[in-house]
């Protein structure tokens, strides 16, 4: 079973911890997420480009919480 998210179900906040060393702390939240488990991902290709690239590579300190 797939569900559709619209851009608009998605919260990002952006702080620069490091600018100058290119670190930025970004904050994602779903409001409602799927139950039991939310499943996040990163993509490997984007637009205009004909390479595969591993930007999980440059995740530093990745923490997942719930508000509940």
């Amino acid at each position: 079973m797939t569900s559709q998210l619209s851009h608009t179900d998605l919260h990002y906040t952006i702080t620069p911890s490091d600018p100058k060393g290119h670190l930025f702390e970004v904050t994602l939240t779903i409001p409602q997420p799927e139950q039991p488990v939310q499943t996040v991902c990163l993509p490997n290709w984007i637009p205009g480009s004909y390479l595969i690239r591993d930007f999980s590579k440059h995740l530093i300190g990745l923490t997942v919480e719930t508000l509940e």
